[in-house]
């Protein structure tokens, strides 16, 4: 642990925080798998915590890992930190966006477990998708590579704007709403074998699983305001004014461990955080140009629709690898009539325009190559 942090005397200090225990104590770890669930109001400053925290990390070596947030894009604003001279950042983006700034970017699909282990900060905003819905979907790939972390060297401290996110990030990739709340859950309780520590976030207590909130090594609680503490924490109001959890300044907070112990806190707001009505990108010089979105597919009970990468893949299928409609039909799990749709539309459209919009859209190899329907390949 650093050597300027304390827990004498009922007190922890570090770089950014300062925690008064009221009952028992306790000691911040930035070198160990750690989870915190913060609640608060609107502008109590959930987020800038959250990104104090990351400071923190980043002293100990850390690599933080900003996720989602709200459409400003508040994680951009790393990109005004005194630590843009000091640390290696990568931004990551969806599919038909291109960046145009002075620091590493990458396709989020591009991403790999050697970069949270050569990169000190990685954001993913919403501004650098085409849509929330892109977001959405794209950042499943991000969770899914965490999963695969079986060892590494570094920790990950992964900032969660809106803990709810990871939720419906799962969700909009397999529509069943009990096995996204699941794979949510999981990733919380798993973080820790990934050496990845967790800071999230949520207005309201209810908006995030109880199983998911029981796994946090912290809870932080900020300015609740008319809202009050939710009933499982109500035992709080014997212990610490209501006066003062309802209307703490943005600096404040109140830290429960998950070992018992109670403390009032306060931290350094970091200067570079967002400001209210700010236009981050302009504010940082971050230029984004959108593409056309990717369709993607859409299940209709029935069937399922056919998405832009999907019928890149088929194509690739059909061309480079000379594969039969028939094998096709089998590796998909597509109708024969279906992979012959794909393909005459595909060859239409070269026709017609040049280029095949769908190919185009997700940057396929053979987006303005035609092919030709062998007689055994009539349906």
């Amino acid at each position: 642990m650093k050597e300027n942090m304390t827990a004498l005397s009922g007190v922890t200090v570090t770089d950014n925080i300062k925690i008064v225990w009221v009952r028992g104590s306790d000691a911040l770890k930035f070198d160990f798998p750690t989870r915190y669930f913060s609640l608060g109001i609107v502008g109590s400053g959930k987020s800038s915590f959250l990104e104090s925290l990351g400071e923190e990390y980043l002293r100990n070596n850390a690599t933080v890992l900003d996720l989602f947030g709200s459409r400003r894009g508040e994680g951009i604003a790393w990109l005004r930190s005194k630590w843009t001279n000091e640390k290696r950042i990568l931004l990551l983006h969806g599919e038909n966006v291109d960046l145009k700034c002075s620091h590493d970017a990458k396709n989020v699909s591009k991403l790999t477990l050697q970069d949270l282990e050569s990169y000190d900060i990685i954001i993913s905003a919403t501004p650098l998708y085409i849509s929330p819905s892109q977001e959405f979907t794209e950042v499943n790939k991000i969770l899914d590579l965490l999963y695969k972390r079986l060892d590494w060297n570094r920790i990950v401290y992964g900032i969660v704007r809106e803990a709810s996110n990871i939720f419906y990030s799962r969700l909009s990739i397999s529509k069943n709403q009990l096995q996204s709340k699941i794979e949510a859950i999981y990733l919380v309780r798993e973080s820790r074998h990934m050496g990845m520590s967790l800071g999230l976030d949520s207005l309201k207590q209810t908006s995030v699983d109880i199983d998911m909130r029981i796994l946090c090594d912290y809870q932080i609680i900020k300015a609740l305001g008319i809202y009050g503490l939710p009933d499982e924490l109500e035992w709080l109001y014997h212990i610490i004014d209501p006066k003062f959890i309802r209307n703490m300044k943005q600096r404040e907070f109140i830290i429960l461990s998950k070992n018992g112990a109670i403390g009032i806190g306060n931290f350094k707001e970091v200067p570079w955080h967002q400001k209210l009505k700010e236009n981050i990108l302009r504010a940082v010089g971050l230029k984004v140009e959108y593409g056309e979105e990717p369709v993607a597919s859409e299940d209709r009970r029935t069937f399922k629709t056919i998405s832009d990468t999907e019928h890149m893949e088929i194509m690739a299928l059909y061309l480079d690898e000379r594969q039969s409609m028939a094998k096709i039909q089998k590796l998909k799990n597509r109708s024969r009539s279906t992979i012959h749709t794909q393909i005459t539309e595909h060859n239409e459209a070269v026709a017609r325009s040049g280029f095949c919009p769908r190919c185009q859209r997700v940057h396929g190899n053979h987006a303005k190559e035609s092919t030709r329907l062998e007689i055994t390949e009539k349906v």
